[in-house]
């Protein structure tokens, strides 16, 4: 691929607009609504959650391709392993990481941090759907979903085993979090490309002080999050009607970027894009020092077809690099 050429663009699709996922987030917030008891106000916690158990990623078309092919769980391990500097067992003794999810649907991959991963810094989970917010802290608050669950109740223990196996780390200091209940993740409405609260007109970073539009969950003091999640949300950015009209495509990757700080991390999974597609949308294009490189990846199952060998899903971590990196 040519280094002033980038990947054609997807056909358009309903999984892009933003009216499919609030028309979905709002019957998912119906049916919990229609089947949460609201009487008997004592057991009211214990109750929303057996009735919500059922809400998961199996039943949400924005997370359901990643689900089979386990990439919540393989991100969970590639972010707990000792290999990464941002791990909460190579972080004991500093200031716990904050990250920071894009188009966070239900939520459900920052609960796994939470609870499963040990990731006890602050944690943000933004959607630019109203129904899909809602839907997150309702979850949150019923323990509605699966991640929510204590350990006792994790079904992936033989599994992750298995990646235990695969890669010869040991799942020391994987466990329980601190509890959603004591710190609870924050889940905000935010259209990642309307806003223009890091970027200028002209595109140029800007200080809060500069414009009236501020964030108020962004912590411009650290220069941004120390980790910054993508599930698909380049997808359907991807996939949107107005894609290659507007170039959202190009915009999409430089606004993620300064969302991270300065040395810290950038993790995107697709299921539309190929490897070599998303290191290209995402690393070229720039030739200063304040740039997205290639850190690592995420292994998944790879299989033959018609000649050539890809794979259903892949995720890549990125680095912002500079000169404070």
């Amino acid at each position: 691929m040519a280094e002033d050429s980038h990947p054609a663009y997807l056909s358009p699709s309903e999984l892009g607009t933003k009216d499919y996922w609030e028309s979905y987030y709002a019957r998912t917030l119906a049916h919990i609504s229609h089947d949460t008891p609201t009487s008997n106000a004592q057991d009211q916690d214990k109750d929303d959650a057996s009735t919500t158990s059922d809400l998961n990623d199996e039943d949400d078309p924005g997370t359901s391709w990643f689900s089979e092919h386990n990439a919540p769980q393989k991100v969970l391990h590639f972010l707990t392993r000792k290999s990464f500097p941002l791990s909460p067992r190579n972080t004991r003794k500093q200031p716990q990481p904050s990250v920071l999810d894009l188009g966070t649907g239900n939520g459900s991959m920052l609960a796994l941090l939470r609870k499963k991963g040990g990731y006890s810094g602050r944690l943000v989970g933004v959607d630019y759907s109203r129904q899909s917010v809602e839907l997150a802290r309702e979850l949150q608050r019923v323990r509605g979903h699966s991640a929510y669950r204590s350990d006792s109740e994790d079904e992936d223990e033989e599994e992750e085993e298995e990646e235990e196996g695969e890669d010869g780390e040991d799942k020391a200091g994987i466990g329980a979090g601190s509890d959603v209940k004591e710190n609870p993740i924050q889940f905000e409405e935010w259209d990642i490309l309307g806003s223009k609260a890091l970027l200028s007109e002209t595109g140029v970073e800007i200080h809060p002080s500069e414009t009236d539009e501020t964030i108020p969950w962004f912590p411009y003091q650290q220069g941004g999050f120390d980790i910054v999640l993508d599930k698909g949300t380049f997808d359907a950015v991807s996939l949107a009607d107005d894609a290659k009209t507007s170039r959202v495509c190009e915009r999409y990757p430089d606004i993620a970027r300064r969302l991270v700080r300065r040395g810290g991390f950038l993790i995107v999974t697709t299921c539309n894009w190929t490897e070599e597609e998303l290191v290209h949308w995402f690393t070229g294009g720039r030739n200063d020092g304040d740039r997205l490189g290639v850190w690592g990846r995420v292994e998944y199952p790879r299989f033959r077809f018609g000649g050539h060998e890809g794979q259903g899903v892949c995720t890549v971590c990125f680095q912002r690099l500079g000169d404070n990196a």
